[in-house]
């Protein structure tokens, strides 16, 4: 019995497509559950992770008053005898996709906090379908379907969800980006593929600047496959003048807002220099150093606040009110704090590197229970995704999912880590491999070799 359930299981949706989009219907409608109670339980939760930053800036387009926002934020210095809490000032902080998706919203007959809410259950379910995808084509229709499940049951996958914040829409346009790169890695190149990747990298980038680190790469990628793959060279450059042409239609208009608001045509945001700051100083330090203690909010807290007053009192006595202005000194502060404390430098950046392997938040949030489950979930998660690694390691496509956590790792050493940002580099590429790891593991169960044998060559070995 238990052998005709695996082989039902494994064997028909590859060869029942009705049945597989039958059981990724239902994994995404299940999945649709916990994200809902969640909304009711957490509902004060839900303009956390900048969520209220990004509703203001999308009600000021709507008001037709540009990117801009309605209150200096906490790192801003104001000129004299200005409101802090009520004055409309240019934004320089937050990329422009977010809050333009948010501004739609205000376009809809209903309450905007419902209609984002429906958003965010919407780029759930998308991020939940493009896993499978990704899985389908690199491992077979099973393992992609095994993705799917494994990702939207994955506990950071629902906690993100159920807040007005970025990561899911990046998310989805990383997972889309790589794999409409996938068919050439298997000699496809398609100007079409190549086009709609060039689209999602460049939205990618609109939507949390992280998404830049992956342009020097794809550079790198299409140099070296130019070179050593002399008979497509000519397809080569096609491919790679239809993506980067995309990349740079998507940004181009961005950049010039920048450089008309700042003077720079950068196609990043202006946040960069704080945020490095920021890491770099004693709020990163007493971070990581009361880590998981009683200590940590008290600690953190006044150390917070006497950092971010003595850096606005010295912006405010030089007339520097915007981060473009500003962003000098945050730079100059950062260095002056790595120089004159290396002790403590290389401790945060040992912390920020262990920090970004951690299953569970600050350990004194959360009650026993969650944790012990947590860690639980966490330890046979990896171990499959680590086994799917292994069962893959011929597979040289495959190895393109290390290329996002590695990239993620690579930043956590500049800047601040919290697991927010390691959610969208890691989740749904561990979970493609975990699944992977969990198909191929149980084919190797001694009784079901009936079940091997009838799926030798279904998936990608």
């Amino acid at each position: 019995m238990l052998n005709r359930f695996l082989r039902n299981v494994f064997l028909s949706p590859e060869n029942n497509p009705a049945f597989l989009w039958s059981l990724l219907a239902a994994v995404i409608l299940l999945g649709m559950a916990p994200r809902i109670w969640g909304f009711q339980k957490y509902s004060d939760e839900f303009y956390a992770n900048d969520g209220m930053e990004y509703r203001d800036i999308s009600e000021q387009l709507y008001n037709g008053n540009g990117f801009s926002v309605s209150a200096y934020r906490w790192y801003e210095a104001n000129p004299p005898g200005e409101d802090r809490n009520h004055a409309l000032h240019t934004d320089f902080s937050r990329p422009p996709l977010f809050p333009l998706l948010g501004s739609l919203l205000f376009y809809l007959p209903f309450d905007w906090t419902l209609s984002a809410k429906i958003v965010c259950l919407l780029l759930s379910a998308a991020c939940s379908m493009a896993v499978f995808l990704l899985g389908k084509e690199l491992f077979g229709k099973t393992t992609g379907l095994l993705a799917a499940l494994i990702y939207t049951f994955y506990p950071y996958s629902i906690y993100y969800s159920i807040s007005w914040s970025s990561e899911n829409l990046f998310l989805l346009l990383l997972v889309l980006g790589l794999f409409f790169l996938l068919p050439a890695l298997r000699g496809d190149f398609s100007p079409k593929h190549a086009l709609f990747s060039g689209i999602c990298w460049g939205l990618l980038v609109l939507t949390r600047p992280q998404g830049f680190v992956f342009i020097p790469i794809l550079v790198v990628t299409a140099l070296a496959a130019f070179l050593l793959r002399r008979n497509d060279r000519k397809k080569i450059f096609r491919i790679s003048l239809c993506c980067g042409s995309a990349i740079l239609l998507i940004l181009a208009p961005w950049m010039l807002r920048n450089y008309r608001a700042a003077g720079i045509p950068t196609p990043l945001t202006f946040y960069g220099p704080y945020s490095f700051c920021q890491a770099s100083s004693d709020v990163g330090y007493l971070t990581y150093r009361y880590l998981d203690s009683p200590e940590y909010t008290p600690k953190t807290d006044a150390e917070w606040e006497r950092f971010h007053r003595e850096k606005r009192t010295f912006l405010a006595n030089r007339g520097l009110f915007s981060l473009p202005e500003a962003n000098p000194c945050w730079k100059r502060w950062a260095w002056e704090y790595i120089r004159e404390n290396p002790d403590k430098t290389a401790y945060i950046v040992f912390s920020r590197i262990r920090h970004w392997f951690r299953a569970c938040p600050n350990l004194i949030i959360l009650p026993d229970s969650v944790i012990f489950l947590l860690r639980s979930y966490f330890t046979v998660f990896l171990f499959l995704a680590l086994s799917g690694l292994w069962f893959a390691r011929k597979n040289l496509r495959s190895l393109c999912l290390l290329v996002p956590p590695l990239c993620g790792l690579a930043m956590t050493v500049p800047f601040l880590m919290v697991l927010r940002y390691r959610y969208p580099f890691f989740a749904p590429f561990a979970s493609v491999l975990a699944a992977y790891g969990f198909y191929r593991l149980v084919l190797l169960f001694p009784k079901k070799r009936s079940v091997k044998a009838s799926l030798k060559n279904t998936q990608t070995p």
